[in-house]
Parts: C-alpha cells; sequence; structure tokens
C-alpha cells in the first residue's frame, strides 16, 4: 500500500507561504519606517549643528569683544611691568583675581609687547609725537585696530607722566613753588570707559549663548542616542532570522520534498511527524517573536 504525503506537504507549504507573506509584510514596512525615521533624524541633527555652530560662532565673538577689554585693563594696570619688559607669567602671578585667563590673555600681552617696542623705537628716534604723546608714525599701524591703539594711549600717558616729572624737578630747581604748578598740571580726570554696559551687555549675551548650546548639545545628544538605536533596531535581526529559517523549512523544504509517497507506514508517520513539527515550531517562533516586540522594556 502506498502512502502519499504530498497533499499535507503543499497544504503546510500554501499555510506558510501566507504567514510568511504577513511577517515580511511586518518586517518590511518596520524597516521602511525604521528608513524614515533615520532620514528624519539626520535632518534634525544637522539642523541642531547649524545651530549649535552659529551659537558658538557668536559666543567666541562676544567673548573676545569681552576678552580684549579685560586684557586692555589688565595692561593699563601693568602698563610698568609691559615697559619694563617683564614677563607675562610673573606679572599675571602678581595680580589678585584677575579678569581674564592667562591663556586669552597671553595674544594680546604679546601684542602689547610688540608694540611697545616700536613705541619705544620711535620714542628714542625722536619722531614727532601728537597731543596723546604717541609718535605719529605709529598712528598708521593700528588705524583700524582699536586694542592697539589703546594700548599704545596707555604708553603715551605714561611717556607724558615721566615727561612731565621731568619737567617738574627741574621747575623745583627754579622756583620753590613750581611743584604746585606742575601737581596741578598732572591731575588726570579719571575717565571712565564706555564699554562697562556694552561689557554687562555681553555677558548677559554669553550667558544666552551658552543656555542654548547646552541645550542644543543635549539635544544632540539624544539624536546620538536615537542614531545608535537605529543603527540595531531591536528585533530586526531575530525577525529577519526567523523569517528565513521558517521560509526554509516550511516552505521550501516541503516543496522539495513533494510529491511525497512511500511503501513504508513508518517512514510515512516518521516523515509527517517531521513535517509538522517544522511547521509547528515555526509557528511557535513567529508568535513567540511577536510577543517579544510587544514586551515593554522600560530601561530602553
Amino acid at each position: 500500500m502506498s502512502y502519499d504525503l504530498t497533499a499535507v506537504l503543499t497544504t503546510i507549504a500554501a499555510a506558510s507561504a501566507s504567514i510568511v507573506a504577513i511577517l515580511g509584510g511586518f518586517i518590511a514596512s518596520k524597516l521602511i519606517a525604521i528608513s524614515s525615521e533615520r532620514s528624519a533624524v539626520l535632518d534634525h541633527l544637522k539642523q541642531i549643528n547649524k545651530e549649535l555652530e552659529f551659537h558658538v560662532s557668536e559666543r567666541d565673538k562676544i567673548q573676545a569683544e569681552n576678552d580684549e577689554d579685560d586684557a586692555l585693563d589688565f595692561i593699563r594696570d601693568a602698563i610698568d611691568d609691559l615697559y619694563a619688559d617683564n614677563s607675562l607669567e610673573n606679572v599675571y602671578l602678581n595680580v589678585d583675581h584677575p579678569g581674564i585667563s592667562m591663556e586669552s590673555l597671553k595674544p594680546y600681552w604679546d601684542r602689547a609687547v610688540t608694540l611697545k617696542e616700536q613705541f619705544r623705537e620711535k620714542v628714542e628716534k625722536h619722531d614727532a609725537l601728537n597731543e596723546d604723546y604717541i609718535p605719529e608714525s605709529l598712528l598708521f599701524t593700528v588705524k583700524e585696530d582699536d586694542f592697539g591703539y589703546e594700548v599704545l594711549l596707555a604708553m603715551g600717558k605714561k611717556l607724558r607722566k615721566r615727561s612731565r616729572t621731568t619737567e617738574r624737578v627741574r621747575g623745583q630747581a627754579n622756583n620753590p613753588l613750581g611743584f604746585i604748578v606742575s601737581d596741578i598740571n598732572d591731575l588726570e580726570i579719571s575717565t571712565v570707559t564706555g564699554s562697562g554696559y556694552t561689557y554687562h551687555k555681553n555677558c548677559d549675551s554669553i550667558q544666552e549663548h551658552n543656555s542654548a548650546i547646552a541645550l542644543l548639545e543635549l539635544q544632540k545628544k539624544q539624536c546620538d542616542e536615537q542614531i545608535l538605536a537605529l543603527k540595531r533596531p531591536r528585533g530586526m535581526k531575530l525577525g529577519l532570522l526567523i523569517f528565513a529559517l521558517f521560509t526554509f523549512c516550511c516552505i521550501i523544504a516541503p516543496l522539495v520534498a513533494s510529491p511525497f509517497a512511500t511503501e513504508s507506514y513508518n517512514d510515512f508517520v516518521i516523515a509527517k511527524a517531521i513535517f509538522l513539527g517544522l511547521f509547528g515550531i515555526g509557528l511557535i517562533s513567529v508568535f513567540g517573536y511577536l510577543i517579544y516586540l510587544l514586551q515593554w522594556h522600560q530601561d530602553r
């Protein structure tokens, strides 16, 4: 007697094909959604990087203005040390609570040292001085350099003070009351620079930019974490593996074995049990996979 298993095999293959179609459609839609989400996250990350670059650029520009003001204040206070060729390290260590870091101050100090050398050279050559005791030939080098001009102005004040001190000493030799007139001439009305309001306004702007930068960096970190998660989407590799194995064991294998007929009842039972077992395992794997996807992982 011949035992035919062809009908069972084709039924298993047809049923499996339907299940594979559903599972494949689910995986395909999920992959399409992940691809779209990746594009959206990457676009958002580009936008964040542009905004971050803008805020950092604006903050650095404003910070440079404040650093220049702080450097000018430092150099004005240390003009004697600058003129005496003292090193920045020694001068900085002798200042209580400097308003600028040495790293930020160094390029301004180096610029001031260069101007001091030029100033000294011009004065020693007796170049013409303007009313601020600045060599006129140096004014062209700082025509568009406010920092350079302020440094020259500070050195000009020092030179004027030295010149008036010399004149006062000479006047005292000729006039016992000369020191009174000289002291009055040496009095200088201290001027408050107009950068006070601007400086504090810049500080507020820097704080605003820093807050925006901190928020953008947080968003960028979240985008990076999201991109990392999208690179390894949860359950997709497992789903593809189940899809491939189910297709091979429950569709391809039954179709390859079909038509199947045997004279041995034992072979018939064994073959039927194997194919039905594979089909059952495949169904359990599919449902188990779907249940796995439905699980809520709060620590993700």
